[in-house]
């Protein structure tokens, strides 16, 4: 089971009604909010955790748009559509099988869960919890044809579905920040009564989680509980065992990665185990370099975030008493990390990402991921004109918007290229220190997905830094600023009529210091006149690319074949190309590796 979109509707700063779809292709498991401070971000957040997480009581009225708290009759809403996969359907299935004896006949499909909350005169009334899905089937040895809903056949069962259905739900877990207390000492008592032992309780859970994780079905409870109090020798040696265990986990998932966005290496995780007289055994966990040992405490507030942020998420969406996708919330995460460290830290997002779902809010630029644009939203407040800074809303008219990147960057004014209006989206203005080099500037963004693509499945990797334009005619200001910085660069462009226009037109514009720096396809290959990059790939290629997104489909459109081509970049798919289209991809990369830095005065154009 797993979350494929989301409905906000008058929820504090949203006046109307705000979408989050995930079910459009192409799909992906990391989605982003991009705006600046106070443009809605969080409120976006905290409604989808209301699917999972009530309001806390006496603070309901906080919902209501601050432009109506002084009377507002109406309802506060948060939906959910959930997908259903062969195993959801099977166990409800058996479900209703087991309890009404019915079979049904038609699958389920989807779940939708809202959460209703009603106010009159701005007084909240109370809460309606609407579910919305189909059963339907029919009882055990009937023989009916057609199928009937279940709740007209066996009445005062949907409840009891619904709540079978609630149990099974994927987890949503909202983390504001991971800059916990961490403690010194994790008590590994059960018992909730203790002061001492509640502060750790999470803790101790997450303890749980490294074993599921492990997934051998060992327990807090009874591997290092009990084994802790007892005198056994065989019972301190598998504890002993235990902590090593503990230690080789935390120390190969969290500092491992740890290494890996910092690029340092050697540390460690300790892990030890001690006895209080009153609360029991308890573990401590420390960072070990060389021969010495830090308490977390002792850390940089950068490595204390990291480390909680690893031990809260990966190991969290191994709980074994959980089903279904979880689903991360993270506000603003890794803000007081180096812009290096926030670049790298997005390849730690995709390997947590890989059996869940993460929903990220930023306004950091170097959160942003390149593949996953087209699953990014940009989040705007609505009532400011954004264009003017003496135009300033005031909270009374806040109006937050939720919309698809794509959408909004086929509407945003300026079309330069592909990722401005992103960065515009969140303010950002270069630093005079900030130089580029050893760019490739390209039509646009299906070029982009697709040259980021068949250079990681030709080379393994992504060492290009390809640049998309608005258009052929759009590199203009790319040329301008990488001219200004004695920047090396190259400009790749179709060999049709569009292409060949604009290349004339730019070395007309800027003179012979463009030679050799702005082609098309016909100048790396005399073979490939015409030829735009979807012609690169081979006709069989071609529809057996789109078919990865489209199964059904059974002819070529160029539409759903870039479609398909940014999802397989997006997920990090692979695909087995034929010699043809691996072949022209390899030729072209290869006369942009002598092209670069030099120009394309050494590039030999193949005849064949």
């Amino acid at each position: 089971m797993r979350y494929s979109k989301f409905e906000i509707s008058h929820y504090k700063g949203v006046k109307d009604t705000v979408v989050i779809d995930m079910a459009h292709l192409p799909s992906s498991k990391i989605y982003t909010l991009v705006g600046l401070n106070e443009s809605g971000k969080t409120s976006i957040l905290e409604a989808i955790e209301l699917l999972q997480n009530d309001c806390p009581k006496g603070h309901e009225h906080e919902m209501i748009h601050v432009s109506q708290k002084g009377n507002y009759t109406g309802d506060v809403s948060v939906a959910a559509v959930l997908d259903l996969d062969d195993d959801d359907e099977q166990r409800i299935k058996d479900y209703c099988l087991k309890n009404f004896s019915f079979v049904l006949t038609e699958r389920v499909g989807h779940v939708t869960l809202r959460q209703v909350y009603h106010f009159a005169s701005s007084a909240f009334k109370g809460r309606d919890t609407i579910w919305d899905f189909q059963l339907i089937g029919k009882k055990k040895g009937s023989k009916a044809r057609k199928g009937k809903d279940l709740d007209s056949e066996v009445p005062g069962s949907w409840d009891k579905v619904a709540a079978f259905i609630s149990e099974n739900f994927p987890r949503i877990l909202f983390y504001e920040n991971f800059l916990f207390d961490f403690p010194d000492r994790i008590y590994l008592s059960s018992s909730t009564n203790v002061d001492a032992v509640k502060k750790t309780w999470q803790y101790r859970q997450v303890i749980q989680d490294v074993f599921d994780y492990i997934g051998d079905g060992r327990t807090v409870e009874e591997h290092l509980y009990a084994r802790a109090k007892s005198d056994k020798e065989e019972d301190k040696s598998a504890l002993e065992a235990c902590l090593s265990d503990i230690e080789e986990t935390l120390t190969k998932v969290i500092m491992q990665a740890w290494n890996t966005v910092f690029t340092t290496s050697g540390d460690e995780v300790a892990v030890s185990i001690g006895m209080e007289a009153s609360n029991g055994p308890y573990l401590e966990l420390k960072i070990k370099q060389g021969f010495a040992k830090y308490s977390i405490s002792e850390r940089s507030l950068g490595f204390r975030w990291f480390f909680s942020f690893l031990l809260f998420t990966q190991f969290r969406k191994a709980r074994e008493d959980e089903f279904g996708e979880t689903l991360f919330l993270l506000d603003e995460p890794a803000s007081n990390l180096h812009p290096r460290s926030q670049q790298n830290l997005l390849k730690v997002f995709d390997e947590i990402a890989k059996d869940c779902k993460i929903v990220y809010s930023t306004h950091s630029h170097y959160l942003i991921d390149t593949k996953n644009l087209p699953a990014a939203y940009i989040v705007r407040n609505a009532a400011i004109n954004y264009g003017d800074e003496a135009m300033s809303a005031t909270q009374r008219d806040t109006n937050i918007e939720v919309t698809p990147y794509r959408q909004f960057a086929a509407t945003h004014q300026d079309q330069r290229d592909h990722f401005r209006p992103i960065l515009d989206a969140i303010d950002y203005v270069p630093s005079d220190l900030e130089l580029t080099d050893d760019i490739v500037g390209l039509e646009g963004k299906n070029d982009f997905y697709t040259f980021k693509l068949m250079e990681r499945i030709i080379r393994g990797g992504n060492s290009i830094k390809f640049y998309p334009g608005g258009s052929a005619d759009s590199l203009d200001q790319m040329i301008r600023l990488l001219l200004a910085y004695n920047g090396n660069f190259l400009c790749i462009l179709d060999a049709d009529k569009g292409g060949t226009s604009a290349k004339e037109r730019y070395l007309k514009e800027f003179g012979p210091i463009l030679e050799g720096r702005v082609l098309t396809l016909a100048d790396v290959n005399a073979q490939w006149k015409g030829f735009t990059t979807e012609s690169l790939f081979s006709t069989d290629d071609q529809l057996a690319i789109i078919r990865t997104s489209f199964p059904n489909e059974q002819k070529y459109n160029k539409g759903k074949f870039n479609t398909a081509i940014t999802n397989l970049y997006a997920n990090g798919d692979s695909f087995d190309f034929g010699e043809e289209t691996l072949a022209r991809f390899t030729e072209l990369f290869d006369a942009i590796d002598r092209c670069l830095p030099e120009g394309f005065q050494q590039v030999v154009c193949s005849e064949e």
